[in-house]
């Protein structure tokens, strides 16, 4: 009876077990393709969306509220103007939500805020300015305004937004001459206003902030110059290195999966992309062979089942069954 009972909590647990396998989408700035994968495995169930070519140096990535992709596309600097771009997965259809006039605007961040979609700014184009907010960007009258007053900001290639409505963005200052990027993690309350630092620049090993995820009331911040992931507790602001994969410009953007676990891609040029448990271990490494990642996003799974889940009723009563006729 003991080895049955055994067998049936050896069931149990298997059926207790179940399998993440999130959808993940990247943007190439390299080559301008819009890819989808399974997060469990990336290589063989690669697929490209939109075509190389198709997007002009897509540089951000979110997902709408209507569950379609927006992507921050940064033109071409003389005949396609900086735009925001809208992809529907059930129909893959491409299509231009906003185009902002004049290049004074070239996404390197997105979040969205109800319906609206809030743009930060690309530090590779030297764009500064004030976080952008698109209004109404999933549908109706489009129209855009400044959301940030104080705090000024270098560039700004990642943004989030707390549960409490603040907004954290990565205020960063890229040199040209030097390749260097350095720069403060910094706040805004939920009415747009520059409230303070959250990690000073340099501090807590902060060396070129770049891309966000928010999971709770836990931040996490791309630091490109040494290719750490911090980790801060917004209740307090103690900030401590949470991941590393050990070279310069391999972490940019950054994406939450539903086991815990954190994607981010790399700017270099190296297309790969790496997933983190949710402790900070490096688990894998993806070589998209997409060059630059401009942005990256998923959506979180529905834990599955595996196959022993109808199983458990008729398991526990065979081994109760079996167990009486034994006694008889």
């Amino acid at each position: 009876m003991l080895r049955l009972a055994v067998s049936a909590f050896a069931i149990v647990a298997a059926v207790a077990s179940t399998a993440f396998a999130d959808t993940v989408y990247v943007t190439s700035f390299s080559t301008g393709e819009l890819v989808r994968y399974d997060s469990t495995d990336p290589a063989g169930t690669k697929t490209v969306l939109s075509g190389s070519g198709s997007l002009i140096k897509p540089g951000a990535l979110a997902i709408g509220p209507d569950g379609n992709l927006y992507i921050g596309e940064d033109g071409d600097g003389a005949t396609f103007a900086p735009r925001i771009s809208k992809f529907e997965p059930a129909t893959l259809t491409l299509s231009t939500v906003y185009a902002f006039a004049g290049f004074e605007v070239f996404p390197g961040s997105l979040a969205f805020q109800g319906n609206d979609l809030l743009v930060g700014r690309n530090p590779f184009f030297g764009n500064t300015g004030p976080i952008v907010k698109v209004s109404n960007a999933t549908g109706g009258v489009i129209a855009t305004s400044d959301y940030t007053t104080g705090g000024s900001l270098a560039s700004s290639p990642g943004i989030a937004l707390a549960a409490n409505g603040d907004l954290l963005v990565s205020n960063q200052t890229y040199n040209f001459g030097s390749g260097i990027a350095s720069g403060p993690v910094v706040r805004f309350n939920a009415a747009g206003t520059y409230v303070g630092e959250v990690i000073a620049s340099g501090s807590s090993g902060l060396a070129g902030p770049t891309g966000l995820a928010i999971n709770g009331s836990t931040l996490y911040t791309a630091s490109i110059m040494n290719g750490q992931v911090l980790r801060t507790d917004l209740a307090t602001d103690a900030t401590t290195s949470h991941a590393s994969v050990g070279a310069p410009f391999e972490v940019g953007a950054l994406a939450l999966l539903s086991d815990g676990g954190l994607l981010a891609g790399s700017p270099s040029g190296s297309g790969s992309i790496y997933s983190f448990s949710s402790d900070g271990t490096l688990r894998d490494t993806y070589a998209s062979g997409l060059g630059q990642i401009g942005g990256i996003a998923a959506v979180a799974a529905v834990p599955e089942p595996t196959v022993f889940a109808a199983s458990i009723p008729a398991a526990l009563g065979a081994a109760w069954f079996i167990g009486r006729r034994r006694q008889r």
